[in-house]
Protein backbone atom coordinates (compact mmCIF):
# COMPACT_ATOMS: atom_id res chain seq x y z
CA UNK A 1 0.00 0.00 0.00
CA UNK A 2 1.14 3.42 -0.63
CA UNK A 3 0.81 5.96 2.02
CA UNK A 4 1.12 9.99 1.48
CA UNK A 5 -0.45 12.95 2.71
CA UNK A 6 -1.55 16.57 1.59
CA UNK A 7 -1.52 19.90 3.30
CA UNK A 8 -3.69 22.49 1.54
CA UNK A 9 -4.94 26.24 2.66
CA UNK A 10 -7.97 26.45 4.28
CA UNK A 11 -10.13 29.83 3.11
CA UNK A 12 -9.67 32.45 5.30
CA UNK A 13 -13.61 32.46 5.91
CA UNK A 14 -13.42 28.83 7.08
CA UNK A 15 -10.74 30.06 10.06
CA UNK A 16 -7.67 29.81 7.30
CA UNK A 17 -4.52 27.67 8.34
CA UNK A 18 -4.64 24.16 7.02
CA UNK A 19 -6.42 21.55 6.05
CA UNK A 20 -4.75 17.88 6.13
CA UNK A 21 -5.75 14.67 4.23
CA UNK A 22 -3.97 11.28 4.87
CA UNK A 23 -4.04 9.05 1.91
CA UNK A 24 -3.69 5.52 1.44
CA UNK A 25 -3.50 4.10 -1.96
CA UNK A 26 -5.16 7.84 -2.98
CA UNK A 27 -7.69 7.15 -0.85
CA UNK A 28 -8.70 9.25 2.24
CA UNK A 29 -8.17 7.66 5.39
CA UNK A 30 -8.63 10.98 7.44
CA UNK A 31 -7.28 13.85 7.83
CA UNK A 32 -7.54 16.75 10.41
CA UNK A 33 -7.79 20.73 10.31
CA UNK A 34 -5.11 22.96 11.76
CA UNK A 35 -6.80 26.75 11.60
CA UNK A 36 -4.17 29.42 12.74
CA UNK A 37 -5.28 30.79 16.34
CA UNK A 38 -7.28 34.05 16.66
CA UNK A 39 -4.97 37.14 16.65
CA UNK A 40 -4.44 38.43 20.13
CA UNK A 41 -2.70 41.10 20.48
CA UNK A 42 -1.21 40.67 23.37
CA UNK A 43 -0.28 37.27 22.54
CA UNK A 44 1.30 39.06 19.43
CA UNK A 45 3.24 41.87 21.49
CA UNK A 46 4.56 39.39 24.44
CA UNK A 47 5.64 36.86 21.04
CA UNK A 48 7.32 40.07 18.81
CA UNK A 49 9.31 41.52 22.16
CA UNK A 50 10.60 38.14 22.76
CA UNK A 51 11.67 37.40 19.02
CA UNK A 52 15.70 38.46 18.52
CA UNK A 53 16.15 41.00 15.65
CA UNK A 54 17.32 38.32 13.32
CA UNK A 55 13.92 36.51 14.40
CA UNK A 56 12.28 39.91 13.95
CA UNK A 57 13.77 40.24 9.99
CA UNK A 58 13.41 36.67 9.15
CA UNK A 59 9.46 36.69 10.00
CA UNK A 60 8.54 39.94 8.52
CA UNK A 61 9.92 38.82 5.53
CA UNK A 62 8.18 36.02 5.15
CA UNK A 63 4.87 37.82 5.67
CA UNK A 64 6.26 40.40 3.29
CA UNK A 65 5.44 43.18 5.43
CA UNK A 66 6.98 46.08 7.58
CA UNK A 67 4.24 45.00 9.99
CA UNK A 68 4.10 43.19 13.42
CA UNK A 69 1.03 42.10 13.58
CA UNK A 70 1.72 40.59 10.05
CA UNK A 71 4.92 39.25 11.33
CA UNK A 72 3.21 37.23 14.31
CA UNK A 73 0.31 35.88 11.48
CA UNK A 74 2.95 34.35 9.35
CA UNK A 75 4.40 32.78 12.34
CA UNK A 76 1.00 31.69 13.63
CA UNK A 77 0.16 30.61 9.95
CA UNK A 78 3.76 28.13 10.25
CA UNK A 79 3.19 26.56 13.30
CA UNK A 80 -0.49 25.22 12.16
CA UNK A 81 1.29 23.88 9.32
CA UNK A 82 4.20 22.26 11.46
CA UNK A 83 1.21 21.15 13.84
CA UNK A 84 -0.39 19.33 10.37
CA UNK A 85 2.63 18.14 9.18
CA UNK A 86 3.87 16.56 12.59
CA UNK A 87 0.18 14.92 12.66
CA UNK A 88 1.03 13.68 8.87
CA UNK A 89 4.14 12.61 10.17
CA UNK A 90 3.22 10.39 12.83
CA UNK A 91 0.32 8.73 10.93
CA UNK A 92 2.80 7.50 8.45
CA UNK A 93 5.15 6.60 11.39
CA UNK A 94 1.71 4.45 12.40
CA UNK A 95 1.66 2.81 9.16
CA UNK A 96 4.93 1.63 8.49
Amino acid sequence: MKYSYEINPRPAELGGGWRLRMLEDGEEMGGGVFPVAQDDPQAGMTWWNACTEPERAHWLDVAKSAVAADAYHAYLLAEAYADAEATAYEWLDSRE
